[in-house]
């Protein structure tokens, strides 16, 4: 199996995500989302904590592809 193309997907949404996020266009309410929905990501503080095996992880790496879906809905922005 061939992992570039997933890589490629994946580097092509987060790069758009960020694209939306700075567009002057993206509504505030959309900006605050993806800023929250980053800080979540980032913070050691989490709901399922990281050392419970695949769970601890798996609400980080759900949250960011539902950020992401999310702001790819807004095309018109970068």
């Amino acid at each position: 199996m061939h992992f570039w193309p997933i890589f490629a997907r994946l580097w092509q949404m987060i790069v758009h995500a960020k694209d939306v996020f700075l567009s002057p266009a993206t509504p505030l309410h959309v900006k605050i989302g993806l800023a929250l929905g980053l800080l979540y990501i980032l913070s050691p503080y989490d709901f399922i904590p990281e050392w419970v095996p695949v769970l601890g992880v798996m609400d980080d790496l759900a949250l960011a592809a539902l950020l992401i879906a999310w702001a790819g809905r807004f095309r018109n922005a970068g």
